[in-house]
């Protein structure tokens, strides 16, 4: 049976470089080619989702941080919604129309401040998204890869999480950590779960794994379970370069390096309302 609400996903990690935005931007990317209306959500103060997708935040617009400091009366969530532009790529227009973004810009971490001294810090962001949350088929929040109440809110955010990884120790250790912040808040937040770890560049020699790279995902299959461990993200200039063009593999002429993004959309079609989970093809590409 199809969910009727809104899915919010929220990709979590506790340290910097762990594929956490990229995973957020690919996912969103993919699911609005499909006609799915996603709004991102920019929960980092150093706004690389908002960089990412090519918004230009306007003097006097709200951002996420009056999001979460005032109310709805003061400022409507609405008026802090801004559309992704679309992209010219080789004479081509990537068209961008289900894509949304809730941007933040350097100012966001002063929202710290706001949210230690509120005693429902954990569930302000999912407050403050449940009236418009029906407007769109999945909402992607972005936070900062740090143990912070903007952090927190974000996971209190979400009904699905995951965890990014980079494939070595680095990424271990952030995986480690990260699952411990989720450990300590899964009590008050019952609604919330794990969807799945994905190790974040991967690293291949001709056609097997590195070693670090076989032992790293190897670890953090021992930690979570093989039934949370999803496809890896290879490490490959074609993501650098998407990024920077504000495009998807896809687009590119690479659609094969978004085969974890494809497993990932798969997992989250059961929770999708159903005029949206009929637009995920049966099988991943």
């Amino acid at each position: 049976m199809q969910q009727s609400h809104t899915t919010t996903v929220v990709t979590l990690g506790l340290a910097g470089g762990q594929g956490k935005s990229t995973v957020a931007l690919m996912l969103g990317r993919y699911l609005g080619r499909l006609g799915i209306p996603v709004l991102f959500v920019d929960a980092d103060p150093q706004s690389s989702l908002t960089s990412f997708l090519g918004v230009k935040v306007q003097p006097n617009t709200p951002t996420l941080l009056e999001v979460i400091t005032t109310t709805e009366e003061k400022t409507p969530l609405i008026n802090a919604i801004a559309p992704v532009p679309d992209v010219q790529l080789d004479n081509r227009t990537i068209n961008n129309t289900n894509l949304f973004l809730i941007p933040s810009d350097d100012g966001l971490e002063n929202a710290n401040y706001k949210l230690a001294s509120s005693g429902i810090s954990l569930f302000i962001l999912r407050n403050r998204l449940q009236p418009i949350a029906n407007n769109f088929g999945v909402i992607i929040v972005d936070p900062p890869p740090e143990r912070s109440h903007l952090a927190q809110t974000s996971l209190g955010a979400g009904d699905k999480w995951i965890i990014p990884a980079e494939a070595n120790v680095k990424g271990v250790q952030s995986l480690v950590r990260t699952l411990e912040l989720v450990k300590e808040f899964q009590p008050a937040l019952p609604y919330g779960e794990l969807m799945g770890v994905v190790p974040f560049r991967a690293k291949w020699t001709g056609v097997n794994p590195t070693k670090a790279t076989k032992s790293s995902i190897s670890a953090m299959g021992e930690i979570v379970g093989l039934d949370l461990m999803l496809p890896h993200i290879l490490e490959s200039d074609v993501y650098k370069n998407a990024i920077n063009q504000r495009v998807s593999p896809t687009d590119l002429g690479q659609p094969g390096l978004e085969y974890p993004i494809s497993v990932l959309a798969q997992k989250l079609k059961p929770t999708l309302p159903e005029q949206y989970a009929l637009l995920i093809p049966t099988e991943t590409v």
